[in-house]
């Protein structure tokens, strides 16, 4: 972010649990580089959290907008420029960030928002939900009129409480441009691919689901959420289990208790889920659920061209927003949405269109009067 020779775009570093003089001699020459851009401080909890040097660093900021990267990954040299002119120009509380993995910049399909959308998304109708980290721009005044916190001692899903309130609360737009959060492929699999006990997994969620806010918003959002919830979180839980091969009986206890609550939470969610995963939570909800059986489902979801990982579990709620059919095709639209020049060739089909409609009305107006 420092490539950015804008003064006004500053990097705050929280060393965790580390030596603070450590971090600063690693950096000494960046520091120096680029005078009172560059912010160092401790913060030793003991806990390990990402939680915990987020808030810290939201907190004890001065700027009118704020972020957040992880230690692995980097921004575009213009990303935060054009976040920053998004944000002022559409009057948002938040930047959704267009995130791209790896050396070769696979795009991350996620939210699947409706594709010509460009201005205030929608919690439900753009399925913000899926953008689980606040990987963009907000703003800080924004961070204590919504009380947005990451969940302190979480080791991950700590941001989906701070989320949650940010999509469903805040005036919140796609970035433009070209300028991307760069996430490295190495970090999601050390860190949101690692296999943890569910209970440990899922606290986020659970803790989440348990709470007043969650529980007061409108029943468009809570089916979006249960949905993405089960569509996501438990099925992410069992791929990473090769597939549910390595599912021990601790685990599926753990994910019934979680679908249990989701379930009670958005009892539609369950309907709107693939047949392929509506078929392994039915089986996770037995009293004593049959591993091959999970297994045998899951290859077939991770199959995109069967019939199971593409209609709902529940035939009648096929067009559904929600529902498996219009995710998949949003999510693979998401490529298109994200396109820089889709917002200015729109604006051009609708001028297109209104010089047109303009011209056939002017001709069967004077076709009109000279009959």
């Amino acid at each position: 972010m420092i490539q950015d020779a804008d003064p006004t775009i500053r990097a705050f570093i929280v060393a965790h649990n580390l030596p603070v003089e450590d971090v600063r001699l690693a950096l000494a020459d960046l520091i120096d580089e680029n005078p009172g851009r560059v912010r160092v401080e401790q913060l030793d909890d003991g806990i390990r959290s990402p939680s915990g040097p987020f808030n810290y660093g939201m907190r004890s900021s001065t700027a009118d907008y704020v972020g957040i990267m992880g230690s692995d990954d980097e921004l575009d040299p213009t990303s935060i420029r054009e976040w920053r002119a998004c944000a002022e120009a559409r009057h948002a509380d938040a930047v959704i960030a267009k995130v791209v993995r790896g050396a070769n910049r696979g795009l991350v399909r996620s939210p699947a928002k409706r594709v010509w959308k460009f201005g205030a998304l929608d919690f439900a109708k753009d399925r913000l939900s899926y953008r689980s980290a606040p990987l963009g721009l907000i703003r800080r005044d924004a961070v204590e009129r919504f009380d947005l916190r990451l969940l302190e001692g979480a080791g991950n899903g700590g941001d989906l409480p701070f989320v949650t309130r940010l999509w469903a609360l805040g005036r919140v737009v796609p970035s433009t441009g070209l300028g991307a959060y760069v996430e490295h492929a190495d970090a999601p699999a050390r860190v949101t691919w690692a296999a943890k006990p569910i209970d440990e997994e899922h606290g986020s969620i659970r803790w989440m689901l348990s709470g007043t806010f969650i529980n007061s918003l409108r029943p468009s959002y809570r089916t979006a959420l249960g949905t993405k919830l089960l569509r996501r979180n438990v099925m992410d839980s069992i791929r990473k289990r090769d597939g549910g091969r390595a599912l021990t009986n601790e685990d599926m206890a753990g994910l019934r208790r979680s679908i249990q609550m989701i379930l009670a939470y958005a009892p539609r969610s369950r309907w709107l889920v693939s047949r392929a995963h509506g078929a392994m939570i039915e089986e996770l909800l037995r009293d004593a659920p049959r591993r091959e059986v999970i297994v045998g489902w899951d290859e077939i979801a991770a199959n995109p061209s069967h019939r199971d990982s593409l209609l709902p579990a529940r035939l009648r709620f096929v067009l559904h927003r929600q529902a498996q059919p219009r995710y998949a095709a949003a999510a693979a639209l998401i490529k298109v949405g994200s396109s820089r020049y889709l917002p200015a060739a729109v604006r051009a089909t609708i001028a297109l269109a209104t010089t047109v409609v303009a011209i056939v009305a002017v001709l069967v107006v004077r076709s009109v009067s000279s009959g």
